[in-house]
């Protein structure tokens, strides 16, 4: 059976727009029953469902399985440390009899990473692939008034066809995104790209990509166009009449209208406008959608870096893994955006989806608070040959139709660390891989740069065929010393010149707490940690050529293969994979945020020693134009830069006060130190 994507589906959900009478949209994600591991009748009504565990969506099956012990202390080498394998969903729906004349039609945001679904014992659909979403129309296989049964087998195994091969994370299992039940007219809004073109400060224009599902016998359609500014006015609305035959698939490009000195979107002005489209026929709306976007215009620059509507912007990123403690991937929309605003009041404006499509929550997110978005597919660390190249040109073609009219999304990211030379005598699959997809990409969304991110010496040319080259670097934790960063990206700039430039990841890992006053290389300290950031931040904002960076992590995040301080976590995050911000989230607020702020170094260091009598060395983040600290109410000096005091604490309770003011906005920040004599 044929797949097909509908970004209506997302719209509407997300935005809570559902005024036309044909369309209805259930979220069915309450109630399933789950079976982990394969079954031979799963997908029969009369089986036994005792053994079943009842479960909601968002769900994975692999939220605590890849912290047990199993090949730790035995010397007993296990590959994966989590299930990966096939697991079962069922639920039942009932369809009443005035569903009948509707299409019917079963939606799911993702699941990882092979999807076959059944309906009343009948395959109706697989999806390869677990990050984007996909629909099957099932009218033809549900019976109305009466119960019918989903059944959804879900496989995240290993497969050389699909990427990707391996990476630096868990790759969780099931379905892990919502579940919609959509019930809709025999024709449809299947598809609206709304394209913002020769955007100016004084002038926009905007293109209308449609493309209409129909499996009825109207002849008289008519399609109505309805902008809608930012302040919720409605500025132009056009009708225009359709020619068509029964049942036919409807694809046009209209040139609806020039938007005169639109409200530029940006990250300081998310200001977000509104296509309203409705469908008619003989007057009648059959369906109708509302789609947000933004004008907003952008370049990269070889030697100056980025600009944003005609003013100079330093991309200050981080990248993003959609998993957290206790949840695995199956996070609800909240919690996405939870995180976004946590990486928005860092003072960042721009995020590294990695390494992969993510949810239309997220981007909304991004949308809303003002956050630029470097968006990729899953092709990390290694490529297959044919099959592997389809489905990863499906994947591509999935996330720029989904998520094409975001405003957030600047550049599309096609692949990830695959710069390895082939063998001698091999096929240069990654190479080819990388041509088609840029192609791909460009027929697919003129609009926007390509990029990938690459982490060694480009023997074969492959980072030269995007449009930007992106670097992963950690020069000071994996190899190398601090300062070797800027070096080896004053090389590259010297073998590349005329590319924009981007860091795509730099970072150093850190267990939330623990301290050294002087600490070792990569000892997983939080001063390790800060040493790093601070040097290659500086080495960045050095390189006017670099157009932005991206700290890997903002999150910690679960990774199967790392073996740091803490086990099967990968502990570069910023912030830890439970949320709670290490001591260098607030080095990198005393850089990059606007808001007066002011933290000292650490609120998890309180318990300190030392001889009596000797100093130690107490900073202060923070972002005001003065500092003052107080010991015990004593004041110990106003420092105006390099925010740093050598305290000498007496026996017992220490109360340390720091005060900041910013353009006449003051700041505070307390903590208690109890120390102790040697």
């Amino acid at each position: 059976m044929k797949r097909t994507l509908f970004l209506f589906i997302i719209t509407f959900y997300l935005t809570g727009n559902l005024t036309a009478q044909s369309r209805v949209i259930e979220n069915i994600n309450s109630q399933w029953l789950f079976h982990k591991g394969d079954l031979k009748f799963a997908t029969k009504q009369n089986i036994d469902e005792k053994a079943w565990d009842l479960v909601n969506i968002p769900h994975t099956w692999n939220a605590d399985d890849s912290f047990d012990k199993r090949g730790i202390d035995d010397g007993f080498d296990i590959m994966y440390y989590y299930y990966r394998g096939p697991g079962w969903y069922r639920k039942w729906i009932k369809l009443e009899e005035e569903d009948a004349n509707r299409r019917i039609l079963l939606y799911f945001e993702a699941a990882n990473a092979v999807a076959e679904v059944f309906v009343n014992d009948k395959l109706v659909g697989k999806h390869i692939g677990g990050y984007s979403g996909f629909q099957f129309d099932i009218t033809d296989f549900v019976k109305f008034d009466s119960s019918n049964l989903i059944s959804v087998k879900v496989d995240n195994s290993y497969n050389y066809d699909i990427p990707p091969h391996r990476a630096d994370y868990t790759m969780y299992g099931g379905i892990y995104r919502d579940v919609l039940l959509v019930k809709t007219d025999k024709i449809f809004i299947d598809k609206l790209l709304i394209q913002t073109n020769d955007v100016s400060k004084s002038s926009g224009k905007i293109k209308l990509l449609t493309k209409l599902d129909n499996k009825s016998n109207y002849t008289d359609l008519k399609l109505r166009f309805t902008l809608i500014d930012p302040s919720g006015f409605e500025l132009e609305k056009k009708d225009i009449n359709i020619l068509t035959q029964p049942k036919q698939i409807i694809k046009n490009e209209y040139d609806f209208t020039t938007v005169e000195n639109p409200e530029l979107w940006s990250p300081t002005n998310p200001k977000l406008y509104k296509v309203k489209t409705e469908l008619l026929s003989n007057g009648k709306i059959v369906d109708e959608l509302t789609q947000k976007f933004g004008f907003r215009f952008y370049r990269f620059d070889a030697k100056k870096g980025f600009f944003l509507n005609g003013n100079h912007l330093s991309l200050k990123g981080v990248n993003r893994h959609q998993d957290r403690a206790g949840y695995g991937w199956a996070l609800t929309n909240d919690l996405h955006y939870e995180d976004m605003s946590i990486i928005k009041s860092m003072g960042a404006n721009f995020v590294r989806m990695a390494h992969y499509q993510q949810d239309q929550a997220v981007l909304n997110a991004c949308d809303e608070l003002g956050l630029l978005v470097w968006e990729e597919i899953a092709v990390v660390t290694s490529v297959g040959h044919e099959k592997f190249k389809i489905n990863a040109k499906n994947m591509l073609r999935e996330m720029i139709t989904e998520h094409y009219n975001h405003p957030s999304i600047i550049v599309w990211g096609l692949m990830n660390e695959t710069d390895a030379t082939p063998p001698p005598g091999d096929f240069n699959w990654n190479y080819e891989l990388c041509l088609e997809l840029n192609s791909m990409a460009k027929k697919l969304d003129p609009t926007r740069y390509t990029t990938q991110a690459q982490k060694g010496d480009d023997t074969t040319g492959i980072s030269k065929i995007t449009d930007i080259s992106g670097w992963n670097r950690y020069f000071g934790w994996y190899y190398g010393a601090f300062e070797d960063f800027g070096k080896f990206m004053d090389e590259q700039k010297k073998l590349n010149p005329g590319q924009p430039t981007l860091i795509s990841e730099y970072g150093a890992g850190s267990e939330k707490g623990y301290h050294k006053e002087i600490p070792d290389p990569s000892d997983f300290t939080e001063e390790w940690q800060i040493m790093f950031h601070r040097s290659a931040l500086k080495q960045i904002v050095d390189r006017p050529w670099i157009a932005g960076a991206c700290v890997w992590n903002m999150f910690s995040f679960a990774s199967e293969e790392k073996q740091g301080s803490i086990k099967h976590i990968n502990q570069k995050g910023l912030v830890t994979w439970d949320r709670k911000a290490k001591d260098v989230f607030y080095f990198y607020q005393s850089k990059w945020l606007d808001e007066a702020m002011i933290y000292i170094v650490s609120h998890t260091w309180l318990e300190r020693s030392g001889a009596n009598g000797e100093k130690k060395k107490i900073e202060v983040f923070s972002n005001c134009d003065k500092v003052e600290l107080f010991n015990k109410g004593k004041n110990l000096g106003i420092k105006t830069s390099n925010f740093v005091w050598d305290v000498e604490f007496s026996e017992g309770k220490n109360a340390l006060r720091a005060v900041g003011e910013k353009n006449s906005v003051k700041v505070t920040d307390e903590i208690l130190i109890n120390y102790t004599f040697d």
